[in-house]
């Protein structure tokens, strides 16, 4: 099974949207968010400052005052949830097994031979790293 780590919730697809955001470009105000969300979701001021303050109520962001504007940041990476997700995907979908995960991804995408030979070399180098590590 997968293992987790920081804050004990998932993203809604909103807060995802704004955590993108932030993970691209902080610290942010919630004018900065807003704005760089218009071309994807156009949302009133007052529905991102709302999601933002839900997340940083859930631990995923932290703000600072700065003028008359607070500042937000993320305190996970992308990385982190991105793993998280993935896990919970993982555990939710394919009994926690990584080869079933591997396997549906495979099978069910149509990944180009460079695609194919990308994830062979990664999966390469992770081996390398665990021989390494054994030594």
């Amino acid at each position: 099974m997968a293992e987790r780590e920081g804050p004990d919730r998932r993203l809604t697809p909103l807060e995802t949207l704004i955590m993108n955001v932030l993970w691209d470009d902080s610290p942010a105000a919630v004018r900065q968010v807003q704005q760089r969300l218009e071309s994807v979701k156009p949302m009133a001021y007052n529905t991102v400052l709302t999601v933002m303050r839900i997340l940083r109520e859930k631990g995923f962001l932290v703000s600072e005052r700065e003028g008359r504007s607070d500042l937000y940041r993320p305190l996970v990476t992308r990385e982190d949830m991105a793993r998280r997700s993935l896990g919970d995907v993982m555990d939710s979908f394919f009994s926690g097994s990584a080869e079933a995960l591997v396997s549906q991804l495979l099978d069910g995408q149509s990944l180009t031979d460079e695609e194919l030979r990308s994830i062979r070399a990664e999966l390469d180098r992770a081996l390398q790293r665990r021989k390494g590590k054994r030594r």
